[in-house]
């Protein structure tokens, strides 16, 4: 039973790590960050009924009790979670799995901009803080108290764990099935995952999540009319699910570039519909803006496709995929490239995260990681390990092309300026020699 005296309704847990730990490479005091930063910012929040909300940390409790047992009951019956992942503790991940399987809505991660989420938490938005200087506390502090007050207005499923047990409610063969298919990824069995995913939609044909799971399996292996197919059916079976509509007009413009048709440069572009929904459903979602961002640049609608690139930067808190193709198509625009004392304080902070995750085994999220940290090494003048790491990433795609030709399309806009960056030209003609011909 919970403390009776605890009135739940009104708190805000904080899931983080105690003291001084480190985070990359520096040492950070988040009993600092909790005073300076989590505990104002909570504080500030409106609860929808009235009232504010309040911050809690089980080591703040000044009443006799054990810590766990307090710990499992702010878990469990908290309004609220606030978990902060960044240098990978391992307690906040034990509690951060145990708020998902107590609570489906009402928690809400953060982390720092240089940590790399974990695999198993990469689909749920982890907003990104700064802690330092004065006017980046600030900020954090403010979309922090933003994001708790939507959070609690709109009161939205966010536990991945409630949301497969929820959903999907399969009979045990099914169960059997995907447990399966996991099993077959782990063991980089790619083909065999995907033929036990299409047993599992056609013995559930109205379940969303196993029509993802093989429509993203299909885009990753270049079979891009089978994607399609999955996530068409997936957004109409989940209507509110604005990721599959996302990925739908993805795959609606890869397709119309293998065809040919419609258009690219058509009003609405390829896609475009789908992505513009995807964004309706999650204003805040990053990967749409900036999907809808590569469907207008490539239907030669510049001025607006920067606009959605530059959107998706700042509701990122400057992840590397819309910095770097805001900076090309900036380039574009304006016929040179000009880097800001902004734009390389942005790009260090993307280095450091996609170095990051390439040193994990396997690198997370490939071959963007490569992809990305050789075009941030362009821009900061070394062109040789711009080429080396290209390189590295397309060796780490097997058979699979359409991510080389991607990265090279996008290249492909910085040639117009290229005098402003040494070495690019040779190193890009390197690189498109070693895609396959059409």
């Amino acid at each position: 039973m919970p403390n009776t005296a605890m009135d739940y309704s009104k708190i805000c847990f904080v899931i983080m790590p105690f003291g001084l730990k480190k985070v990359g490479d520096k040492d950070v005091d988040f009993d600092v960050i909790y005073s300076d930063i989590f505990l104002p910012a909570i504080a500030a929040v409106d609860l929808p009924e009235g009232g504010k909300l309040e911050p809690r940390r089980t080591d703040q409790d000044f009443f006799t009790a054990l810590i766990t047992q307090d710990m499992f009951e702010y878990l469990e019956y908290s309004r609220f979670a606030l978990a902060d992942i960044s240098g990978l503790n391992f307690n906040v991940a034990y509690e951060l799995g145990v708020r998902h399987r107590a609570r489906e809505a009402g928690t809400a991660i953060f982390r720092q901009g240089n940590s790399a989420p974990p695999f198993d938490i990469a689909s749920i938005k982890a907003f990104p803080y700064e802690y330092a200087p004065a006017t980046e506390a600030q900020k954090s502090r403010a979309l922090i108290t933003q994001v708790l007050t939507e959070s609690l207005k709109r009161n939205r499923i966010d536990s991945p764990v409630r949301q497969a047990l929820d959903e999907q409610r399969q009979s045990p063969p099914v169960n059997d099935l995907l447990t399966q298919a996991e099993n077959e990824i782990r063991a980089y069995n790619v083909t065999g995952a995907m033929e036990i995913y299409r047993q599992v939609v056609a013995a559930d044909p109205n379940n969303p999540l196993p029509r993802m799971k093989l429509g993203l399996l299909c885009r990753d292996n270049d079979i891009w009319d089978e994607a399609l197919e999955q996530f068409t059916a997936a957004a109409a079976a989940s209507p509110t699910y604005s990721e599959a509509w996302r990925e739908k007009g993805v795959a609606e413009n890869k397709v119309a570039q293998i065809a040919k048709q419609p258009p690219l440069d058509s009003d609405p572009a390829p896609g475009e519909t789908s992505i513009r929904e995807a964004i309706r459903l999650n204003p805040k979602g990053f990967d749409a803006l900036a999907s809808l961002g590569g469907v207008l640049r490539r239907a030669g609608r510049r001025v607006p496709a920067l606009a959605a690139y530059e959107e998706a930067m700042k509701v990122s808190g400057g992840h590397p995929y819309p910095l770097l193709n805001a900076l090309k198509l900036r380039a574009q625009v304006n016929g040179r490239l000009a880097l800001s004392e902004s734009d390389e304080l942005a790009l260090a902070r993307a280095a450091r995260v996609r170095e990051a995750q390439l040193k994990q085994q396997p690198p997370f999220d490939r071959p963007w990681c490569y992809f990305d940290l050789a075009e941030i090494r362009l821009y900061q003048g070394d062109a040789a390990a711009f080429l080396k790491i290209a390189k590295d990433g397309f060796a780490d795609l097997d058979t699979v092309n359409w991510q080389r030709k991607t990265f090279i399309d996008t290249l492909r806009g910085l040639l117009p300026v290229e005098s402003g960056l040494p070495g690019f030209k040779t190193g890009f003609e390197e690189l498109e020699k070693k895609l396959p011909p059409e």
